[in-house]
């Protein structure tokens, strides 16, 4: 058979898909989304029509009647119940705007939303959301409607001809239609997948939903009913679909890659339906009584979740051991803080399985991944990134050690106490937002994760913009166990931890290390750096001072920013070390090194120091770095620490402190140059 009849390219009108959609011609499938497109958006599609732009292509899947099980019956919309005998065709792409369309053509109302209401405004011929008055502003189902001619007799003279244009649009804008036939459901579900890139994309569990229905189960509503309502009566909240969907695929398939899924029969989701189910709501209760997980938006990873929930439903157990618990709440950290399930995630999956299989078999599997955390890395990790493994690991920390409310402590509620919300902006900052933006503070710095602990609604209030070293001490007077209170939050309680100081940087620092040793503490894992993880991160920081060095100046003075704003004894000394350069390399010219961006390279940190604090230079640096004693105090450091490290000389423990808390504070000021908002850079999941 020709593709040529497999897929044709049919002229058509939006009238007339209006009235084929009006009588049951066209239907939107069971796996198409609700119709959820808001009435701004559907002005603005009107707009586009008036002013003849284009909508796009609308794709419809000429079915054969033994796909009519698969039309969702929307009373709503006022179509007649599809019959068995009838001969339709499915709207593949372009639901929304064909649903938009016809609603608002036909005046109805969806989802308490009176689509009636919007309006076509004569004067300044333009669509609007209000109530009409047939003058100026008519109704848009009225100039489609039979009323037509009746309704433009009341319409001032001067402003028929935008009526008639309106009218005349609406019945002859032409749309292009894209039919394929002769395609079984899986291949229809794959072209869909693929042609529907400007609307929110089908995922794997709406595919499987589709090639997996029948009249007597419907995947997308057995998981609403049974999964997402039984979660949500214990406040766990929405999880994702594809978790029931890779924890069948590994119990069916004994692998959870898209292949393995999509190859589920609807005879194998019935035969371990309720055994999934079950797995899935034990899973969702361990986690959150032995680590923190409070409800789903905490969730590191939902492979921790799909993988638990495997190990009850493969094992049949119904709950675990002292020795298993311990083992899965160690695996939960260490995955979670390692960012182990960060990319891979099916496949890692599909591997960590096996772990779960010796775990029910008796065993304990070694899982040991690398930890890599640092207090930089912590202080570079924002509140604000809604999808990052380690900002939510944090979460589950806290929450795991049951936090007490600072004044009375007593134990607070993190999903019904009024502070759940801990993505706001405006809660729960031990240094306040105010405060560090008085001192010069950016937002990336103000959002830093150390800086987050559980505040009730009614604490946040009263310390609203208050420097630390004064709300502090009033907490310690009106609770006698304000310290029992505070190690509940891990927070610092030693004199030189930034508090009383209102020092941010080594608050920072004292906090970051406290939630280093309870890591260790939960993982039985060091997170100490290696010294070639100190030796990077002092390489990173240099190369961003040269950076902001070379770009600050060229802003200021142009490209030959080096003859009149380069210290003349840093110019003698980088010279010098040209000259040893080409010494050493005859290959290399002079040319190498010409340019100002390349001489920089040459510069040690106290050339750094001395070309940034010229008076001249400072007011340029000054957004940077705040105030010039901190900027010399901490480069004073981080060089003894630089070079200590690269030439392997041994650090008093005041020196390596005062290193890393000057490399702390340069990551920090330095980062927030070139590391807007994220939403998920460290360690969201990819599977």
């Amino acid at each position: 058979m020709s593709s040529r009849e497999n897929i044709r390219v049919i002229p058509d009108t939006l009238n007339n898909v209006v009235v084929a959609v009006n009588k049951g011609q066209y239907r939107i499938p069971q796996f198409q989304r609700e119709y959820v497109w808001k009435k701004s958006k559907v002005i603005e599609l009107f707009d586009s029509i008036y002013k003849e732009y284009p909508i796009g292509s609308f794709f419809l899947w000429k079915a054969g009647r033994e796909h009519n099980q698969l039309f969702r019956h929307s009373v709503d919309l006022d179509i007649r119940p599809i019959q068995a005998d009838d001969n339709i065709a499915f709207i593949l792409d372009g639901q929304q705007r064909i649903t938009s369309l016809y609603v608002t053509l036909k005046g109805l109302t969806i989802n308490e939303t009176d689509y009636s209401r919007i309006c076509f405004d004569v004067k300044e011929e333009k669509f609007t959301h209000r109530e009409a008055d047939g003058k100026r502003f008519i109704r848009v189902c009225d100039i489609w409607g039979d009323r037509a001619l009746e309704v433009v007799e009341e319409i001032d003279k001067p402003f028929r001809p935008a009526f008639r244009r309106c009218f005349e649009i609406l019945r002859t804008y032409p749309v292009s239609i894209v039919e394929v036939s002769n395609q079984d459901l899986p291949a229809v579900c794959k072209i869909f997948q693929r042609i529907n890139q400007s609307g929110k994309r089908l995922d794997r569990f709406d595919l499987i939903s589709a090639m997996t229905f029948s009249p007597d189960f419907d995947l997308r509503e057995k998981f609403k009913q049974d999964v997402l309502i039984k979660l949500e009566q214990k406040s766990f909240g929405e999880i994702s679909p594809a978790i029931i969907t890779q924890l069948m695929a590994l119990l069916k398939k004994g692998a959870c890659t898209e292949n393995a899924e999509y190859s589920l029969s609807t005879e194998d989701i019935k035969e371990i339906w309720k055994q999934s189910v079950d797995a899935v709501l034990l899973a969702a209760d361990t986690l959150r009584k032995s680590v923190g997980v409070q409800n789903a938006d905490y969730l590191p990873y939902d492979a921790l979740l799909t993988l638990l929930a495997y190990y009850y439903a493969s094992s049949g157990q119904r709950a675990l051991d002292d020795k298993q618990l311990k083992w899965v709440q160690q695996w939960f950290w260490r995955a979670s803080f390692s960012q182990h399930y960060g990319s891979g995630g099916a496949t890692k999956i599909g591997r960590d399985k096996e772990m779960f299989d010796q775990l029910a078999a008796g065993n304990y599997p070694p899982f040991e991944p690398a930890m890599n955390l640092t207090a930089e890395i912590l202080v570079n990790t924002k509140m604000t990134w809604t999808r990052s493994a380690v900002r939510n690991a944090f979460l589950c920390m806290l929450a795991h050690r049951n936090p007490v409310h600072l004044i009375n402590n007593s134990r607070l509620d993190l999903v019904h106490g009024g502070i759940s919300d801990f993505t706001s902006t405006e809660k729960h900052h031990i240094f306040p937002q105010g405060f560090l933006r008085g001192h010069g503070a950016g937002e990336a710095e103000i959002h830093a994760l150390p800086n987050f602990c559980f505040l009730p609604a009614e604490l946040n209030k009263r310390i609203l913009d208050t420097r630390p070293s004064a709300y502090f001490p009033e907490l310690r007077r009106e609770n006698s166990r304000y310290e029992e209170a505070a190690r509940t939050h891990l927070l610092p309680l030693s004199e030189d931890s930034g508090i009383e100081q209102d020092d941010y940087i080594q608050f920072l620092k004292f906090r970051s290390e406290l939630i280093l040793r309870e890591l260790e503490r939960l993982t039985g894992l060091s997170t100490a750096p290696s010294e070639d993880q100190r030796q990077k991160a002092v390489e990173r920081i240099e190369t961003q001072l040269r950076d902001i060095i070379h770009s600050a100046l060229t802003d200021g003075y142009g490209s030959d920013y080096w003859r009149t704003a380069v210290p003349g004894d840093v110019q003698a000394g980088v010279a010098g070390r040209v000259e040893v350069a080409l010494r050493k390399n005859p290959d290399l010219k002079p040319d190498t090194f010409g340019s100002p961006r390349e001489k920089l390279t040459f510069c040690n940190v106290g050339d750094y120091s001395k070309i940034i604090l010229i008076k001249s230079n400072w007011p340029r640096f000054q957004p940077i770095f705040h105030r010039q004693s901190d900027f010399e105090r901490h480069m004073e450091a981080f060089s003894e620490f630089r070079n200590a490290l690269m030439h392997n000389r041994p650090l008093t423990e005041i020196g390596l402190r005062a290193g890393e808390l000057a490399v702390l504070w340069l990551e920090t000021v330095l980062h927030s140059q070139d590391a807007p908002e994220a939403n998920g850079e460290v360690g969201g999941e990819s599977e």
